[in-house]
């Protein structure tokens, strides 16, 4: 069963469980309040019955008219409120039909005595016994018709009693039905909610320590059942990558072995026939030259030419395989003070070339000071070497706002380049100028993409032909202008 459907089903319960306590206590307050109206009626019959009884002993009395009009009155007052349906209970109805049947006894008893009080009888003694008969049996009726109607108020206060008494059993019943509702409803949401969300919760805890073996394995169709079978199938899934990721680790170590050792064979092995091919074609030159002609020494300078061209990029190549596996130190850097360094160099390097140079006097970085360097050197190289055939070269070094961020920047005013081919500027043994017109290996901004892309930052590049370019970039641990 769905969660929802649960929450439905124990709304549904509680309410019904109220609407039932409310019909049952609704219920037994009606029962309270007509016992309450027949105590009233009661009690209104028996004051008149009271009052009956002292006019009609008034008149026994005294034998006056206003006695006799008022004992009239009383009476008819009584039989009025005879008249109405007080009771429905077999009992009490029977007490109050023999009130009415007394009740009109009553009265003819009182006509009989009233016209017997009128008449003028021979024998005088036998009048007055009469009377006397009729007077005393008046007054027995009246007693009798009084201790009726106490019973019946009796009977109506008897009944309130238990009509409250049923009251409160009701509210006890239902505050206990609704005790037990909302334990049942506890127990419910303990067992199908809150103990598979420990569960989860111990789960997310195991998986969080490395324990991928862990599982729910919590039974059930509603959300948090299939959230369980999602978990334990998510974990699965996630044990399986680990292993395919650990795999994938262990054969990368063994690539990394691979490549250290090629590095090595670089180095080593290849250098030394490079450095032979130098060596003997400078000894040609030098021991044989006068010996050869224009064309042979040209073949010679040519060979010597590529050798340190193939020198220049087996270096440029082990430096960028190096640039991939150094591990990170990440420390504030100050850039500005590492650009000025490197711009002090090349302009002691070629002392003939008159550059501006604008660099910010605080720039810094959080990144590898070593890596920085590396990157440094090849931007600000890049952009000596293409501004050497500019009559007023200016190279800035600086920071801008960009999208929000702070973003560092190279430029310079050289010959710059199309922007069509900017996707091939920072692949490896990519160039957009001839070698004869700027010398290089193409090496330099793939090594600088390489090592923005290890600080997770981002590097691009604006330019057009003729007016020079800039390189931007950007790294997440920050740039303070």
């Amino acid at each position: 069963m769905k969660i929802s459907a649960k929450g439905w089903l124990a709304t549904t319960t509680g309410l019904g469980t109220i609407a039932l306590l409310a019909a049952a206590i609704w219920w037994a307050n009606g029962e309270v309040e007509s016992a309450d109206r027949q105590r009233r009626s009661m009690a209104d019959v028996a004051r008149v019955l009271n009052d009956l009884r002292l006019v009609t002993f008034e008149y026994v009395l005294y034998r006056n008219q206003r006695a006799s009009e008022q004992e009239r009155q009383v009476s008819e007052r009584l039989a009025r409120q005879l008249a109405e349906p007080i009771f429905s209970e077999p009992e009490p109805s029977e007490i109050l039909t023999d009130l009415r049947r007394r009740s009109t006894e009553t009265r003819q008893l009182f006509e009989e005595l009233q016209a017997n009080t009128d008449s003028s009888a021979a024998d005088a003694s036998a009048q007055k016994l009469y009377e006397e008969l009729i007077s005393r049996k008046l007054l027995v009726l009246h007693q009798e018709s009084l201790v009726d109607a106490f019973r019946l108020t009796d009977y109506s206060t008897a009944r309130i009693a238990s009509a409250q008494q049923r009251v409160v059993g009701v509210i006890l019943a239902g505050l206990a039905l609704i005790s037990l509702a909302t334990v049942a409803a506890g127990w419910l949401i303990h067992r199908g909610v809150l103990a598979p969300i420990q569960r989860l919760q111990q789960a997310t805890r195991e998986v969080a320590s490395g324990n991928w073996g862990f599982r729910l394995d919590i039974a059930g169709s509603d959300e948090i059942g299939e959230m369980s079978r999602n978990f334990d199938a998510m974990t699965t899934t996630l044990r399986n990558s680990f292993v395919q990721i650990e795999r994938s680790n262990q054969e990368l170590e063994a690539l990394n072995r691979e490549i250290e050792s090629f590095s090595y064979s670089v180095s080593h092995d290849l250098r030394a026939p490079l450095r032979s091919m130098d060596g003997f074609s400078l000894a040609l030159l030098e021991d044989y030259g006068d010996r050869l002609d224009d064309e042979g020494r040209e073949h010679l300078t040519r060979i010597r030419a590529a050798s340190q061209r193939m020198g220049r990029l087996i270096d440029e190549l082990l430096g960028l395989s190096r640039v991939t596996r150094t591990e990170l130190v990440l420390r504030d850097v100050d850039l500005g003070a590492m650009a000025r360094d490197i711009a002090g160099s090349l302009q002691k390097l070629h002392p003939e070339r008159d550059v501006r140079w604008e660099i910010d006097e605080r720039l810094k970085v959080h990144a590898d000071k070593s890596m920085m360097q590396i990157a440094m050197q090849n931007l600000l190289e890049n952009a000596w070497k293409f501004t050497s055939k500019s009559p007023d070269a200016v190279i800035r070094v600086g920071s801008s706002v960009s999208d929000g961020r702070h973003v560092c920047f190279v430029a310079d005013n050289g010959v710059g380049f199309d922007m069509t081919y900017a996707d091939r500027l920072f692949g490896a043994f990519q160039r957009l100028h001839h070698e004869s017109d700027f010398p290089g290996t193409g090496i330099g901004l793939a090594i600088v993409h390489r090592i923005i892309r290890r600080h997770d930052g981002t590097l691009w590049a604006e330019a057009r032909p003729g007016q020079g370019a800039t390189f931007h970039f950007h790294l997440p641990g920050g740039t303070t202008p």
